[in-house]
């Protein structure tokens, strides 16, 4: 799959890649700090005494072996906490795709806004005339349900995540146990509703590909002089020449070669653009 990088997908590629690294960080942190606090292991002085320089210590002003065990606990939590901001993450990039739909007259703004975690591949599937890879989709409900849990159940597992589990594919079970590393368990209502690290990185590993899936459907979806005005308002946006420079056409196909390639945008229809930009002007 050959991607188009349009200014809401490289905003996406950077912003998954900080939160992955940011999400990582953080549990990786929090076994540094862990292991770190052995060495103090029978002090009775509490982290404020110990590291005095270190910021927010005074609100986590704990003798030292209370605190390595709240951060050796920390990592169910933290995934909890990581797997939530993957889906909202996924989820404005999802509705900024079909903000894109809107322009061509395949969708309303007012549409697009009602859009919910829960409908919003749906709604782009059914505008974008696509299909998702059902077993990527699959996997996404799960994750979000497992989320809905945590944000509407007190944690504990519900009745819909149990039927979310008990209806996947045997191909989706193994794609899932594929990408958790973990057997599938299915749990029952009340349990907790647990991540782990396999299903954080489930929730990111399917989140990339369907976002992947929605860049490839958008590329049929929208017309093909929307996408040239998209790549030459692209351009612009970071190249200061005039569109009446007689060498702009030029510039413009060196700059969207790597970023359009898969659409194979040609000088007639850069040049067609750039001139619907001047008449606007």
């Amino acid at each position: 799959m050959v991607e188009v990088k349009f200014p809401h997908f490289r905003a996406l590629e950077k912003r998954r890649i900080a939160s992955s690294n940011t999400i990582w960080a953080t549990l990786a942190g929090s076994k540094v700090a862990a292991n770190a606090l052995s060495l103090t292991e029978g002090s009775e002085r509490t982290l404020g005494e110990i590291f005095p320089a270190v910021e927010h210590i005074q609100r986590f002003n704990l003798r030292t072996t209370e605190a390595r065990a709240i951060l050796n606990a920390a990592e169910s939590d933290l995934c909890t906490m990581g797997m939530a901001y993957a889906i909202a993450l996924h989820e404005d990039f999802v509705k900024s795709c079909l903000s894109l739909l809107v322009p061509v007259g395949l969708i309303s703004a007012s549409k697009v806004k009602s859009a919910t975690t829960r409908d919003v591949h749906e709604v782009f599937e059914r505008v974008a005339a696509t299909s998702l890879d059902t077993d990527s989709l699959a996997l996404f409900h799960l994750t979000r349900l497992i989320r809905n849990c945590h944000i509407h159940a007190g944690g504990e597992v519900s009745g819909a995540l149990v039927n979310a589990y008990g209806s996947l594919t045997p191909s989706q079970v193994t794609l899932w146990e594929d990408l958790t590393k973990d057997p599938l368990n299915i749990p029952a209502v009340g349990d907790p509703a647990e991540v782990g690290v396999g299903g954080l990185i489930a929730t990111l590993a399917v989140g990339k590909r369907l976002g992947r899936e929605i860049n490839e459907g958008l590329q049929s979806a929208i017309p093909r002089d929307a996408w040239a005005d998209i790549a030459v308002g692209d351009y612009f946006a970071n190249h200061k020449k005039s569109p009446r420079d007689p060498t702009v056409v030029r510039s413009a196909r060196g700059y969207t070669r790597g970023l359009y390639g898969a659409l194979a945008l040609t000088d007639g229809e850069l040049s067609l653009a750039v001139q619907r930009r001047l008449q606007e002007k």
